[in-house]
């Protein structure tokens, strides 16, 4: 009777709660078979490019700008154009779909 009831709660909880495992695997498959079937984009390279620049831009604004320049070069501050960081942010993160 208990082995029963156990076997049943397992089968009703399966259908309820999705095995993480197998849902990961069928999305892993579908992700190489997107890729594999997608022509070589030059829209790729253009958007890694783009990454890489924004984010030393950002490393630059926040390192750079912030700690570096006046901790070692105080005067040269000074002498910088105003920041752009507001821009920057903005054009990251909509590139990351975290933007409006």
């Amino acid at each position: 009777m208990w082995s029963f009831l156990a076997k049943l709660g397992g089968t009703l909880l399966g259908k309820i709660i999705p095995d993480r495992s197998k849902t990961n695997e069928a999305q892993s498959r579908i992700n190489e078979a997107e890729v594999a079937g997608g022509p070589a984009s030059r829209l790729r390279l253009w958007r890694s490019f783009l990454g890489w620049v924004l984010s030393l831009l950002f490393a630059w604004e926040v390192v750079g700008r912030l700690i570096i320049i006046p901790m070692f070069f105080p005067g040269f501050g000074k002498t910088l154009p105003p920041s752009a960081l507001d821009q920057i942010m903005a054009l990251l993160m909509g590139m990351l779909g975290l933007g409006w």
